[in-house]
């Protein structure tokens, strides 16, 4: 399901719960707009587990499971156990709404790099072309397409292997970590997972679970190996009898800032505030930093075709001299 649909879907559903309509209501109600077939699928799979007397999480697992991730587990069964269903949604939409739109950005900004990517390659191409084609002489494409081929063999490798770097790096703290470090895109990972285990424990708090489930299920929907390892670990002190923030602060992956303000507002009695703001804080900084991911990365783009198309330029420069000194030879 794409992140827009999401978006829509959640917000949808935020406002028909918020106004006090029953779940099977509301469903049968977005049934009737004729959705896209992969909400369709999600509110099908939904009414079918709240027909079978399973809960509204348990039934998104059963048979939604291949078109939800684990914060929605997570903020959804959080917000059935608090009564606050509506709030769950609408953190789920207003998550879904910023991812999309950095996500947006940030493909906008590579459109224009990958243009000149094209004419970098087509155009040193086309001179040759032209003066075989006014002597008469057919003129190979090989020249152009096996560039293009080679470019896009690269873009498809390098998409594959970040979807794969980036799942494995939500289970393993190392290689979270690594690509934490990587300038721009690091910044953005780290912003929005703490973003994610923000909203998490705060609907989790609502909800009154023990803090150790709230640790543990907030880490889990972070998608972060670092945070998921340090909630395990704080999780484990928690229960020793550690205070929220001292556990935070004993173990390794939570920003110190962060931990500072939980403790200050786990003094005060206002964790649930805390996490909120946080949440909120966070997802505009990951949007922020996505600005300034789509300002710079384009920028080293840029310098790549430009060093690529001045090597193919220096190339036929030195092939027309050295076909002017071989005739002078002759």
């Amino acid at each position: 399901m794409k992140l827009s649909e999401k978006a829509l879907l959640y917000r949808e559903l935020a406002k028909l719960v918020s106004a006090d309509f029953h779940l099977d209501r509301s469903i049968d109600l977005l049934l009737k707009q004729q959705p896209s077939h992969a909400r369709q699928t999600w509110l099908l799979g939904l009414q079918r587990g709240l027909g079978e007397g399973k809960g509204i999480a348990d039934s998104l697992t059963a048979h939604c499971g291949a078109f939800s991730g684990t914060l929605e587990f997570a903020l959804i069964d959080a917000g059935e156990r608090s009564g606050r269903l509506s709030d769950a949604f609408s953190h789920l939409s207003r998550y879904f709404e910023a991812w999309d739109l950095a996500v947006r950005q940030a493909v906008g900004a590579m459109i224009y790099p990958l243009v000149l990517a094209h004419l970098g390659i087509v155009l040193p191409e086309l001179p040759a072309l032209v003066t075989a084609s006014m002597q008469g002489e057919s003129g190979s494409l090989r020249g152009m397409f096996m560039p293009l081929a080679v470019l896009w063999l690269i873009l498809l490798s390098l998409f594959l292997l970040w979807r794969w770097l980036s799942r494995l790096g939500a289970e393993s703290a190392s290689v979270d970590a690594w690509l934490g470090r990587i300038p721009f895109i690091g910044s953005v990972r780290k912003h929005w997972a703490l973003a994610r285990f923000a909203q998490v424990f705060h609907a989790c708090l609502l909800a009154s679970m023990r803090m150790t489930e709230c640790m543990l299920l907030a880490g889990g929907a972070s998608h972060s190996g670092m945070l998921r390892r340090a909630s395990e670990d704080a999780a484990q002190r928690i229960a020793a009898g550690e205070t929220i923030a001292g556990a935070m602060a004993d173990v390794h992956g939570f920003p110190m800032v962060f931990v500072h303000g939980t403790a200050t507002a786990e003094e005060s009695g206002t964790l649930d505030h805390e996490m909120n703001r946080w949440a909120a804080a966070e997802t505009i900084e990951a949007g922020d930093a996505v600005q300034r991911a789509a300002q710079w990365i384009p920028k080293f783009a840029y310098g790549i075709v430009v060093l690529y198309v001045a090597y193919r330029i220096l190339g036929m420069m030195s092939g027309y001299f050295g076909s002017l000194k071989q005739l002078e030879d002759l």
